[in-house]
This record gives structure tokens, sequence and C-alpha cells, in this order.
């Protein structure tokens, strides 16, 4: 009898053991993916935790097979951050919690949450130029699984147990009696009475954990260089209020000295933009997004003249260079489950364009040369890694032409103008990042008294449109 009971017990051991097995090899198996963190520029942090956690024999699910599953299930863009998504993909790729967090400054915040929406757990470490160290990555790695086997293998406290074992869940007359497991691997009997705690009610309200809200910035450093390309117009005359006048007139009809052209195809050139904010190396401070900002452009067009008895097509340089002190002010849009960064900028400063026409022409078509002082609204809008909607808006202070024109049309004049810009643009490998942009300039000119060409003033406008496309790197 006794040796039955005795291979009894090894019969129980043996399978508490392989349930203890099973159970820990099930646990190892469970997925965890690293959402995208707030403020990671390029997702630098983001695949250093993935690598790390692998690194640890973690069972990583990727941000882009994360992304991509999204989209099949009907998720698109930021809609796969929400807690709806975030739960339904949990099933479809077998998660056990997920990791989230933000960039502020020169510090990760990290938190562990549960496919229920419920906080395992949170850590903070250092980064230094935007990325963890190799050493702090793996601590990291190592806390996120620490605090994941926590969450999944919690106990209830004292108090939950005992009022969990209420005298009459047993018969008065039945002692409660240890388990065949419990006797074989030697364990007291305390240890197999306290339960597992229980999981929180179905109507049980579980608060939503949010990500801290980024503390965002620009590159201390940006340099950019592409191409342009331009459409230009022009048109002066006397005894007109516009160029739409001049042009709906009969050419028979119109004044012996006006001038009106533009380019009969689009023209090309070269284009470098350089932004420095170094007030971003003294840390997370008010003052980061004071700036300097820097624009060369030059251009090489064919211009088809008519007026004054010729015609025909020349060939010009448009030279065009702006330099600006900006304050960006950084900020959150809180309206999806991630917030979105964005700014809202100030800047003023000088902008300089010139267009030169090849010599042959200079007599009948005066060269334009402006310097002038510009304020502007800038704004931009992250909507995803490869998606940034950039928007700006200038207004020129004082705009007036060169010499030459005063000369020409009249020696008092009074000059206005505007420019705005939108575009994209976006991170794309490493530093790494690209620009397009349209941009539309508009000049007016009234002259007044008697000048070389008119003796009773008039008018000129001049306007620009074209896309600047460049590809540059941050840091």
């Amino acid at each position: 009898m006794g040796r039955v009971t005795l291979r009894g017990q090894w019969f129980n051991a043996v399978v508490s053991l392989c349930v203890l097995l099973m159970s820990s090899w099930a646990r190892a198996e469970q997925g965890v993916t690293v959402l995208e963190l707030i403020g990671d520029r390029r997702d630098a942090v983001r695949e250093q935790l993935e690598r790390s956690l692998q690194a640890k024999g973690s069972e990583v699910v990727k941000g882009k097979l994360y992304e991509t599953r999204a989209r099949r299930l009907g998720f698109r863009g930021r809609e796969a951050y929400t807690d709806a998504a975030i739960a339904a993909l949990s099933r479809e790729l077998g998660l056990a919690a997920t990791v989230r967090g933000a960039v502020s400054g020169s510090k990760l915040t990290v938190k562990v949450v549960s496919t229920s929406g419920r906080l395992l757990g949170t850590e903070t470490y250092p980064l230094k130029k935007g990325k963890l160290s190799q050493k702090d990555a793996l601590r990291a790695a190592e806390a996120i699984l620490a605090t994941l086997r926590g969450g999944t293998e919690e106990v209830a406290p004292q108090e939950s147990v005992a009022a969990a074992k209420p005298a009459a869940s047993k018969p008065q007359d039945v002692p409660p009696q240890p388990s065949a497991t419990a006797e074989a691997l030697g364990e007291p009997t305390a240890k197999v009475e306290a339960a597992p705690a229980a999981p929180a009610a179905p109507g049980e309200d579980v608060p939503p954990v949010k990500a801290p809200a980024p503390t965002m910035g620009p590159r201390w450093v940006s340099v950019r260089l592409g191409g342009a390309t331009t459409w230009r117009s022009y048109c002066a005359a006397p005894g007109i209020a516009s160029c739409g006048q001049l042009e709906s007139q009969p050419e028979e009809a119109r004044p012996g000295n006006y001038l009106l052209f533009g380019t009969p195809s689009p023209y090309s050139g070269l284009s470098a933009r350089l932004d420095v904010f170094p007030l971003v190396l003294l840390g997370d401070t008010a003052l980061k997004g004071l700036g300097v900002t820097a624009e060369l452009s030059r251009r090489w067009p064919q211009v088809r003249v008519q007026g004054g008895g010729l015609g025909g097509t020349a060939s010009a340089a448009d030279m065009y260079w702006s330099l600006f002190g900006t304050y960006r002010l950084y900020f959150p849009l809180s309206f999806t489950a991630t917030p979105i960064p964005a700014f809202v900028g100030l800047r003023g400063g000088l902008i300089s364009h010139s267009f030169v026409v090849a010599e042959e022409y200079q007599a009948l078509f005066p060269n334009t040369s402006r310097t002038h002082a510009s304020l502007g609204l800038d704004v931009s809008v992250t909507l995803a890694r490869l998606a940034r909607v950039e928007a700006g808006l200038l207004y020129f202070i004082r705009p007036q032409p060169g010499h030459e024109q005063k000369d020409r049309y009249g020696p008092e004049v009074s000059s206005s103008g505007f420019g705005l810009e939108v575009g994209v643009g976006g991170d794309l490998s490493g530093p790494l990042d690209y620009s397009v942009r349209y941009r539309f300039q508009k000049y007016a000119d009234t002259f007044s008294g008697a000048g070389t060409d008119w003796t009773e003033g008039g008018i000129s406008q001049e306007s620009y449109s074209g896309l600047t496309w460049t590809v540059g790197a941050s840091f």
C-alpha cells in the first residue's frame, strides 16, 4: 500500500512539473510589441528596444508587422494605436503586453501596458544624442520582461486571500486536505492555499493609460540641398491699373512703352537651405525653438519678351536668398490616441530677389532687384514619419525695386508684396529627410513722377511661382 502511495506521489510530482514547464514555455512565447514612441525621430529608440528584447529571448512583434496587420484589420494611420486597435491586434498577434513611451529631451519614459489597458510598470532611462546606450537598452529590455512576468504571475494580497477562504466553502466536518502536488514537491500548505488574484469584473472601469505628452523640438542643425523649378511673369506699362487690363487690350491699343513677358516653360536651378537651432543643445528649455534659417537659390531661365518693337527669347539669371531669425513653439495635438507633433513659428528677416536678362535686352528691359524686410508665420504638423505637412505666409515690408526701374519709370514708388508656401516633408532613413514645397511670391509697384521711359508714371507687377525639392540631413 505504501509503495502504491509513493508511486502516486511521484506521478503527481511529474505531472505538476510538466504543467509548470508548459506554463513557463507559454509565458515565454507570449509576444510583446513596442508601439510608436512619442518624440522618437526616425524610430531610433524603438528599434533599439526591439533588438534588445530579441537579444533577451523575447518574442517581439516588429512595428512594421504590427502596422501591416493593423491595415488588414481596417485600422489606418493613427487609428492603429487606439485602444480598440491594440485590443484587436493583441488577439490577432498573440500579444501579452505592449510597450509605450515618449522621448522627452534627454530621457526616455517606458510604460509596459497589458492588452486590457492596465499599467504594469514604468521606467525612465537616460538618452545621449537621442539614443540609449547599449547597457541601458539591455537594462530596459530586462526591466520590460521582468514587469511582464510579474504581471502574468501576480499574487493577490494577504487580505484578499483571507477573504477568499470563507469557512462555508467546505463542509465543517471535512478538514482541508493539502494537495498531492504540494506534498510531492515539499511545499508548505500555506502556499497552496494562496489563490491568484481574481481578474477584474467585466463591468469594472480600467482607467486608460495615456503616454505622457512629449517634449518636442527642432534638431540643432539641418542642411538641405536640391533643385527648384520656377515660372515668372512680369508686366510694366504707363496709364493702366493692372496687368490684367494690359493683357486684355488689343496689341494696337496698348501703350507704346509697355513690357509684357513670361517664361514659355518652367526654368530650373539649384537650391540650398540651412536651419540652425543651437539652444537645443542646452536641453529642454523655453528657448530651444529660437534659431536662424537661411536659403539660397540660383536659376537660369529663358524669357519671351514682347514690347518696344522687339520680341524673342532671351537668357536670364534669377537669384534669391533669405535670412530669418525665427522662434518655433512646439506642442502635441492630442485629438488622436497618439499625440501628433506640431509647431507654430514666427520669423522675421531679409529677402533679396534679382532678375537679370541678357545684355542685348537690357536696353529694353530693366533688371529687377529687391532687398527688403519680411515677417512670416509658419505651421507644421507631423502626420507620420514620412508625412509632415508644412505651410507658411510672408508679408513683405516696403519691397521697393532698385534704382534702374525708378530711373526709367518714375522716382517715387509705392510697393507691396506677399508670399506663401505649402508642402510636405518627412524623415527617410537615419538623419536623412526630404521636403517638397510650392512657393508663390508677388510684387506690385506704382510709380509717379517723370522717368526716362514714362513721363507720368505707371505700374509694374511681377510674380514667381514654382516647386522647390530638397534632400538633407538633420542632427
